[in-house]
C-alpha cells in the first residue's frame, strides 16, 4: 500500500477522535495524556545525548499538555478547541496536496518536500477552520479571524520546520512508526504543539 492511501485510512480517525472531543470530555482528556506521552517517547527516541534542546522540548511538552488539558475544558462545547485543531489539521492537509500536485520550487533545505505551493495551500485551507463557529448560535465572521487563522497556520508551518530540523540533525526522518503512513506522533503534533501554545492566548 503506498503512502496516500495509508494517510487517508488513518486520516478517517479524525471524525471519532472529533466525536470524543464534543461529547466525551473524560475520554478524550485520557487521548491528550496518551499523545503526550508520546510525545515524550518519541522525543527520547530523537536524541541519544541528552543536551539543551532536549531539555527545552520536554518543558514545551509540559506545557502543550496543561494548556491543551486548560483549553479543552473551557465551556463553548470545545469549539475553540476543535478550531485550533481544525487549522493543525487543514495546515497539513492544504500543504500535502498542494505540494504533491503542484510542487514547484522548494520551501527550503531543511525539508526537502516543503514547497511554495504547499505553504500557499497551507494557509489557503486553513481559512475555512472557522466554520465549526457556526456550530455555535449567533455567530458572525469578521476579518479578524482570517487574520487569526493566517498567523496560527504560519505558526504551525515554523513548527514542522523547526521539529524537521531537530529530526535531521540527529539523523531521523522520522520519530517514530506508531502511526501507519505519517510517522510518530511528533510528526503529526509538530504544528498543534505551536498553535495550541500560541492560539490559548485568546482564551486564557
Amino acid at each position: 500500500m503506498s503512502n496516500f492511501p495509508k494517510r487517508f485510512l488513518v486520516s478517517l480517525l479524525a471524525f471519532p477522535i472529533i466525536y470524543l472531543l464534543l461529547f466525551a470530555p473524560l475520554a478524550f482528556n485520557v487521548i491528550i495524556i496518551i499523545v503526550f506521552l508520546a510525545c515524550i517517547y518519541e522525543w527520547n527516541i530523537i536524541f541519544k545525548k541528552k543536551n539543551l534542546v532536549y531539555f527545552l522540548g520536554l518543558l514545551i511538552f509540559v506545557i502543550f499538555l496543561l494548556i491543551s488539558i486548560k483549553v479543552y475544558n473551557l465551556k463553548n462545547y470545545n469549539l475553540n478547541f476543535l478550531w485550533l485543531i481544525l487549522i493543525t489539521w487543514l495546515t497539513d492537509i492544504g500543504g500535502y496536496i498542494f505540494g504533491k500536485f503542484i510542487a514547484g520550487p522548494k520551501l527550503t533545505k531543511i525539508s526537502p518536500n516543503k514547497t511554495w505551493s504547499g505553504a500557499l495551500g497551507s494557509f489557503v485551507l486553513s481559512q475555512f477552520a472557522f466554520l465549526i463557529f457556526y456550530l455555535e448560535p449567533h455567530f458572525t465572521y469578521g476579518f479578524y479571524i482570517f487574520i487569526i487563522q493566517l498567523f496560527l497556520s504560519f505558526i504551525g508551518q515554523i513548527g514542522d520546520l523547526l521539529m524537521s530540523y531537530i529530526k535531521r540533525q540527529n539523523n531521523i526522518k522520522d520519530s517514530s512508526k506508531l502511526i501507519p503512513g505519517h510517522g510518530g506522533f511528533l510528526d503529526r503534533v509538530d504544528g498543534l504543539i505551536w498553535i495550541m501554545i500560541f492560539g490559548s492566548l485568546l482564551f486564557l
